[in-house]
């Protein structure tokens, strides 16, 4: 497609297909969620899957990129679809407007990945049960101007329970919209990093402080 033209020159032909071949669930339509979801729009991802049971808020507004004034109100995921069939109408998008904790029982064996964009670590637990041995999770969050991200694969990878053991951070935290936009566009770079099977963060977690550009990998051991 002319659309990825540019995209082509960077990584070839056969890269190319890999992404439009792909299937990627994005669990969390706000920040974080919005920001992959366009990225990878843009970059030619063949189907997304959107899950979040919210509807926009005037508060989304300062970070959550594909809302503006007119969707308050409306469906995350339903405008979401909208928006970014806009952008490529070509790419096919299933949406489910419920709480990941209601689609345990959801078999995802179409998905090559699933990117952790949620804003509570009870519903990233859940969500990580439902990756299997063959997927990645890429994982991300952000708190006042802080960011990380990381990669999970089951039996290769400590998973985020073991990451974050007994961790509780409120869901109304303080955040700003370059920290969200910067972390969300990395975890889209390691969402395509995974699906040409080069993950720079396997086993590490990237850490980024926005106020003073620092940027640093620790290592997580298995």
């Amino acid at each position: 497609m002319k659309m990825f033209s540019r995209n082509v020159k960077f990584w070839g032909d056969e890269k190319q297909k890999i992404i439009a071949d792909s299937s990627i669930l994005i669990a969390g339509v706000g920040g974080l969620g919005c920001t992959v979801a366009e990225v990878l729009t843009r970059a030619g991802i063949g189907k997304l899957v959107l899950i979040d049971k919210d509807a926009i808020e005037i508060s989304n507004l300062n970070r959550q990129i594909l809302f503006d004034q007119e969707d308050i109100g409306k469906s995350k995921v339903q405008t979401a679809k909208q928006k970014l069939q806009m952008i490529n109408p070509k790419l096919e998008i299933e949406i489910f407007q419920q709480d990941i904790s209601d689609l345990k029982d959801l078999h995802l064996p179409h998905l090559d990945g699933i990117a952790d964009c949620l804003d509570n670590f009870a519903s990233r637990f859940e969500l990580e049960k439902m990756v299997s041995e063959n997927q990645f999770l890429v994982h991300g969050g952000v708190q006042n101007d802080f960011g990380q991200i990381t990669t999970i694969i089951p039996n290769k990878t400590q998973s985020l329970k073991e990451i974050y053991p007994g961790i509780h951070i409120p869901v109304s935290v303080p955040i700003v919209p370059q920290i969200v936009i910067t972390i969300g566009s990395m975890m889209a770079q390691e969402i395509i990093n995974n699906l040409f099977s080069k993950s720079q963060l396997i086993n590490k977690m990237l850490i980024v402080e926005f106020s003073d550009f620092s940027m640093f990998k620790v290592k997580i051991e298995k």
